[in-house]
This record gives C-alpha cells, structure tokens and sequence, in this order.
C-alpha cells in the first residue's frame, strides 16, 4: 500500500434510528485502522451542497462511500454527475432492496459501483441497471458492546426492528391503479406462499403469465412502482413471527418504531420498549440471550442484526434462506426456522430458552465465526481486494 492512501466516506441521508451514519463510520474507522487516511463528510440536502462537496472534487482516493447514498442525483450546472468529479472508486452501500433506488440507480455516472447486502439483489442490480459500472455483496458488519455483565434470564425474546401493521400497507397496494395494483395482490400471494421467493422472480412469473414483456428499464420501473408489495411482506411475516411465539406464551421483547400498531389477544406476554439510536442497539443486543431475526426481503443474504447479535453472544433465531445455509451452520452459528412454516419458530425457540447446553455452544461459535470473518475490518478488507476487478 501507497503510503497515506485516502478513503472518503460520506453520510448523506439520515437513515432509520441513525443507522447510516453509524455505519459510515465504523467502515472508516476500519481502513483507518488498515493503515488508510479516512475522511468522514456529513451532510444534508438543505447544507450548501457546492461547498461542503467541492473540496473533494480532483482529488485521488483510494475509494469514496455512501450509504444509501443521495449523491448519485446530484449533477453539476453543466450536467456532468458529482460522483463523476471523485478521483476514485465511488460505492453506494445499499442497504435494503435496490428497488427502492431506482433513481439513483438510474444515473449515468460512469464512476458509480453499487455493495448490496444479498446475492439475488446483486443478480438484479446486474440484469436491470447494466450502467452500474460494478455490482457487490457484502453484508454488513456489526460491532462489539461496551458490555461484560451478566446476561439477562433466558425466559424471553427480544426483536429490534421497526413495524407498521400489513393491512395499512396494503391499503396503499390496493389504492394502486391497474395494472399495478393486481400485480402486488398477485406478487404478495406468491411470496406469502413461498417465503424465499425474491420479489422480481415473483414479478417476473407474473409476466409471464400474462405474456407480457418489459425491457430492463421498464422492469425496474415496474418495480420501483410495486414497492408496497415489498413493505407488505416485511410486515406481514414480521406480523406472523409475533403471532406464533406469543400465542404458544413464549414472551417477546420488542424495541423499535411502531409497534403500537401491533394487536395481539396475548399482550401479557409482549413488551414494548421506546427505540433506541444504533449504537446504543449493540449493549441492548449484548444483554440478552436469545434475539429473533424476521428477514424475508432479504432472500439470498444476511441482516445486519443477525451478524450483531453473533458478534454480542446473543443466540440469533433466523429465518433459513440459501445464502444462510451456505454461509452460517444451523445450531451452531445461529438457530434457523422456516416462515413456510411456521411453528418451526416457536418450536426453535423453546428449546433455545429451555437448553441452556445447546445457547452456550451457538454464543461462543458464531463469537468466532463473527471474528474470522465478518468484522467492519474484514468487510474493508474484503472491498479492497475489488480493486483489480474494477
């Protein structure tokens, strides 16, 4: 490595709970701890865009970041693309579907790479944005607690995640115009029936049900339109988790936004607490024993909390999906159930809470599994070795 090579890492959107400009400063702190000169930019649209961005433009770096980034929209007076004007590498981290990005996937930057956190989504990145100059997955990293207490009784579960209640989402599908509004009826019945089914893939079998064709640009259009069929399926299966661990009395700890939208005849065995800003999530993680993950937009790849609760010795208790299976051993890095079927969940999770032989052995593999590989420093570790390939 070139002596003080630079990375720039920018954080130009507030995400959820402040979770990106967590994230962009973790990735920084990990190339500067490789040997890196990192510079870390915030910003927001209402900041005076010309100078806070200026100072950057001509010079060389050895890599530029976003996450969920909003600078692909951005273009000079003369047209030319901001990213353009970036002597190096530009990355969008994007950390939920693509298809919420349409926009900024759209753009004609010719410096712009998209890191995507799950396989399928790559594949889709690919086929319906071919301008993206390269496609990644990587998922994301997690960090460490500032915690060494004692954990919490094993008679509870937490969830940590946001929730809104599937039959207002799916007011907005139905108040879709034709044809999109049968589409994400159809879309959200086939992905119920099939859990791991990607939302394009169910997209595309409806098309070819009703022998139409659509260019890849019209395609990922089409997508970005349907994108409440998307939301529904969070929910709903978020909805059904909860259902099934609270109607078998299994209690659950729920920290996030909306969940007082939530009903259940079993509220004696839910709490619920305020949420709290991503870095303080790791100790309220690290605290417990047992931590459910409900992922089913994330088909063919991994959720953050997941690798959080691995790096916290707190069991994970996750949806099966291939990427899962193929990267992470059931019973021995985490604990996988199947949302086609759901009673697996509280069946899982009973014999979490009840064998305290089976939690001790999952904490402390998936503590190493999460130390070999799946640190902020193995992730920038990972995303420098793209150089040749880009």
């Amino acid at each position: 490595m070139e002596l003080q090579e630079k990375i720039l890492v920018f954080c130009s959107r507030e995400i959820c709970y402040l979770s990106g400009n967590f994230f962009a400063h973790q990735l920084a702190a990990a190339f500067d701890d490789l040997g890196y000169e990192t510079t870390v930019c915030e910003f927001t649209s209402q900041d005076d865009l010309d100078a806070v961005l200026s100072p950057f433009f001509g010079k060389k770096y050895r890599a530029v970041f976003d996450f969920n980034s909003l600078l692909p929209r951005l273009a000079m007076d003369d047209g030319t693309p901001v990213i353009d004007l970036f002597d190096g590498p530009f990355y969008d981290y994007i950390v939920d579907h693509p298809l919420f990005h349409y926009n900024c996937l759209m753009t004609r930057a010719k410096n712009f790479h998209a890191i995507v956190l799950d396989e399928g989504q790559a594949d889709y990145v690919k086929k319906y944005h071919p301008q993206v100059k390269s496609v990644h997955m990587l998922p994301l990293g997690a960090t460490i607690a500032l915690f060494d207490g004692e954990k919490n009784p094993a008679d509870h579960i937490l969830f940590m995640g946001t929730y809104d209640a599937p039959e207002k989402v799916y007011d907005i599908v139905k108040a879709a115009p034709e044809p999109f509004c049968g589409m994400m009826k159809r879309i959200i019945e086939m992905r119920i029936a099939v859990p791991e089914l990607p939302m394009e893939e169910a997209f595309a079998a409806c098309l070819k049900e009703d022998d139409m064709e659509l260019d890849e640009a019209q395609f990922a259009l089409f997508m970005n339109t349907m994108y409440a069929s998307d939301a529904y399926i969070r929910d709903y299966f978020r909805k059904a988790a909860l259902d099934e661990l609270l109607k078998k009395k299994i209690p659950v700890q729920l920290v996030g936004e909306g969940w007082e939208k939530y009903q259940t005849p079993y509220e004696r065995y839910r709490t619920i607490e305020k949420p709290v800003t991503f870095d303080l999530s790791f100790e309220k993680i690290a605290r417990e024993q047992i931590m459910l993950d409900v992922s089913p937009i994330f088909n063919r790849g991994v959720h953050d909390r997941a690798i959080a609760g691995m790096a916290n010795r707190t069991v994970v208790l996750t949806d099966s999906n291939p990427y899962r299976c193929a990267h992470f051993k059931n019973r021995k890095d985490m604990m996988f159930y199947s949302l086609a079927k759901i009673d697996s969940l509280s069946e899982a999770a009973g014999e979490l809470m009840e064998n305290e032989k089976l939690r001790s052995e999952i904490r402390e593999n998936a503590y190493q599994t999460f130390c070999a590989g799946h640190t902020w420093r193995a992730r920038a570790k990972e995303i420098l070795s793209w150089e040749a390939e880009d």
